[in-house]
């Protein structure tokens, strides 16, 4: 299936957002707000595929959006900033994820909401299809940038907390701040400005809905402050953006990897600096993939034999790791011999 481009917005200097056809009457793509659209790239006759969360919303929203930050060396963030156009066509796979809500008129609820840098894409959609669809629940969001224009959908935002002054509260915190005042605080996430910002709204840690998407040293330091107050990790929703920096044993170590995948057996040699999806494709054995960063199940594999090492900020349990459930995008292998179902 293809989606054609209708709108590209100028989100930030280093954001866009595409607004696409969304088919016609009896063929719309159905998605949950917060999930992501895997969209298929081509670039010099090699087809990419990068997942992006869905910005719009599916109960008010006849079109679907998604946004997009310019990555440093991101080769299809940049393509797409730099060359796509209006009327351009990308094929895609089904919408993804499991960060998502189903907001339901009969709950109420209060959402305490953190987001970073363009880790609050998914996030708005949720924002909006609460406020819509959940009239008795009310969100706090807490959102982290590096200065006032970094701010994505910072007008927004604003008219939101405006229409919904009792639903609706957003406070930001920014690295660099030079017009603090009781929204806009100056410096970096801390249990001491989390607790005020709760404070203000008059929100206790308690069971709430909590969920975190950001940069992975945002959302650990999130997720630090939250354990301080009882909240469990099992009581937190995550979605990570991008992968940590992890120490590997290196490019010394050469794994023999064997991949099972539907009846058939597959022998290649991977790198202790390489995960397990990038050899596998780079030796052309087809494996499902879908965001190639922990953000969904569409690559989850189990390792029946050997060690690897998985980067944090994952979605799976630890009931899942203890299986040896894993996904293979962010997999890489720290024993000389492993095998790995699919």
């Amino acid at each position: 299936m293809k989606l054609q481009i209708k709108h590209i917005i100028k989100e930030t200097k280093d954001s866009i957002s595409l607004s696409f056809k969304n088919g016609n009457l009896f063929n719309k793509l159905s998605y949950k707000p917060g999930q992501f659209l895997t969209v298929h790239v081509p670039i010099d006759n090699v087809v990419h595929k990068r997942a992006y969360s869905f910005s719009s919303n599916p109960f008010t929203e006849k079109d679907l959006k998604i946004t997009i930050k310019r990555v440093e060396k991101g080769l299809v963030s940049n393509y797409l900033h730099d060359h796509i156009k209006i009327g351009d066509k990308l094929g895609i796979d089904k919408p993804a994820g499991s960060f998502y809500v189903e907001p339901k008129p009969e709950v109420k609820k209060q959402y305490v909401l953190f987001a970073g840098g363009s880790g609050i894409t998914p996030i708005y959609s949720i924002i909006t299809s609460v406020l819509v669809k959940e009239e008795q629940s009310r969100v706090l969001l807490v959102y982290a940038n590096q200065n006032m224009e970094s701010i994505i959908f910072h007008d927004e935002l604003k008219a939101l907390a405006n229409q919904y002054p009792n639903r609706f509260y957003v406070d930001h915190i920014l690295s660099t701040c030079a017009d603090a005042d009781a929204n806009y605080h100056s410096g970096l996430a801390n249990k001491t400005l989390l607790d005020k910002i709760l404070l203000k709204y008059d929100i206790k840690y308690e069971d709430h809905t909590y969920m975190i998407c950001g940069p992975f040293g945002f959302m650990e330091k999130i997720k630090e402050i939250l354990k301080e107050n009882g909240i469990s990790r099992e009581q937190i929703k995550l979605e990570v953006f991008k992968s940590p920096k992890i120490k590997l044993l290196g490019k010394d170590l050469i794994s023999n990897v064997t991949l099972k995948v539907k009846g058939n057996s597959h022998q290649i040699k991977v790198r202790g600096d390489k995960s397990i999806l990038w050899q596998a494709m780079s030796d052309n054995i087809v494996l499902p993939y879908s965001c190639r960063s922990g953000m969904c199940s569409t690559c989850k594999a189990k390792c029946v034999s050997g060690e690897v090492k998985m980067t944090e900020g994952h979605f799976l349990s630890e009931n899942d790791v203890a299986n040896g459930d894993i996904l293979t995008c962010i997999s890489y292998p720290i024993s000389e011999e492993v095998v790995i179902e699919i």
